[in-house]
């Protein structure tokens, strides 16, 4: 049994080697910052290497009929099957490059996978992990629909223009967090993680002429949380991560709302 899982995950990261040359070209051609003008768009947060959760969500996608499909990051650590998930979502994004996008989350990095899981799944192999990681580096970082709804992995990282975010530049974006506390403040997370405050916000979306923020990167129980009077949402797509027993949800955009839509509970 134990050599059939090593075998199938030779073969998962030999096709996920083949993909990358052409999914790196076209994260090359993507902006740090998309803009997506749609009617509809299904947005998903955290996956965390669950397969499962990854299909469920393509299906709800078929089942609504929303040709386009937001991740937010957080494709691969704490679950088993992150290379299989990478290899599902490139093919996703080479099959539909105009439908789906993929941004970047902190867990798109090569410090994460070190300690959370994804480079013991791959038989710490280093060259196979520095190759996917430069395919990491080529990611956007955050995407506006409709021109007012601003959405990223983590968070912002302070009130300035969106024109300036560069995916050089990406930590804060991919860890940043929300906090009921005014201003950039400390994080748990570390030394060099803040936590944005309603003021925050309320400068970043007055600067930019948005709406509101839609986030991942935060485990939640109900699978979603509304911040500052629904100027800010943070979405989780991982049921029961890491047996912590927590819902999942995604989002739908349809006509400037978003509906929610709960799952694995």
């Amino acid at each position: 049994m134990v050599s059939g899982k090593v075998s199938s995950k030779i073969a998962a990261k030999e096709e996920l080697l083949l993909l990358l040359p052409e999914i790196n070209r076209m994260f090359e051609s993507e902006p740090a910052v998309l803009r997506i003008d749609s009617e509809q768009i299904m947005i998903v947060g955290d996956i965390h290497g669950d397969l499962q959760a990854l299909e469920f969500l393509i299906e709800r996608r078929e089942e609504i009929n929303c040709k386009n499909l937001l991740f937010l990051g957080d494709y691969v650590d704490r679950g088993p099957q992150g290379t299989e998930v990478l290899i599902r979502l490139f093919r996703l994004k080479l099959e539909d490059p105009e439908h789906i996008v993929l941004l970047r989350g902190n867990h798109e990095t090569v410090d994460m996978n070190l300690y959370y899981g994804f480079f013991e799944e791959i038989g710490s192999d280093q060259e196979f992990l520095l190759r996917v990681s430069r395919t990491y580096d080529k990611m956007p970082i955050a995407a506006i629909l409709s021109g007012h709804t601003f959405c990223v992995h983590g968070g912002i990282n302070g009130t300035g223009r969106i024109d300036n975010i560069r995916k050089e530049d990406a930590f804060p974006y991919l860890w940043n967090d929300p906090s009921e506390r005014p201003g950039l403040t400390g994080s748990t997370r570390g030394s060099t993680v803040k936590e944005f405050g309603p003021d925050i916000v309320d400068g970043f979306l007055k600067t930019n002429n948005l709406k509101r923020i839609v986030r991942g990167h935060t485990a939640l129980e109900e699978g979603y949380k509304w911040w500052f009077g629904g100027k800010l949402l943070s979405l989780f797509s991982c049921p029961d991560y890491v047996g912590l027993g927590n819902a999942a949800a995604f989002a739908l955009f349809e006509k400037e709302e978003i509906k929610l839509f709960v799952f694995g509970n």
